[in-house]
């Protein structure tokens, strides 16, 4: 077996007067952004609701979110993104399910 990196999603750096603020992880192929992160000294100052929009301009209409981050969360909303049907969930490995083989 072999594991291989693809190309599938592509990390953009945030940049606001020369500094780097953030940055922003996109899928172009599903018009989807993967990750969005504004460092800690920039956030609460509409840097997020920017990027956002201006992504959607673009044409991205899709993400992912934690539902643990509820900044994040009220960010999108107030872009205009609602909450879709909950599709994944979280599974960690314990050495319980090993023993069952």
């Amino acid at each position: 077996m072999k594991i291989e990196k693809t190309e599938t999603y592509v990390e953009n750096d945030i940049i606001v007067d020369d500094t780097k603020i953030g940055n922003v992880e996109l899928c172009p192929e599903r018009h989807e952004i993967a990750r969005l992160v504004i460092f800690e000294p920039y956030q609460n100052q509409g840097y997020g609701t920017q990027v956002v929009k201006e992504l959607v301009a673009q044409g991205y209409k899709s993400l992912w979110v934690r539902s643990d981050n509820p900044r994040a969360i009220h960010v999108y909303e107030r872009c205009g993104f609602v909450k879709g049907e909950t599709h994944m969930f979280e599974m960690k490995y314990t050495d319980k399910a090993e023993s069952e083989e």
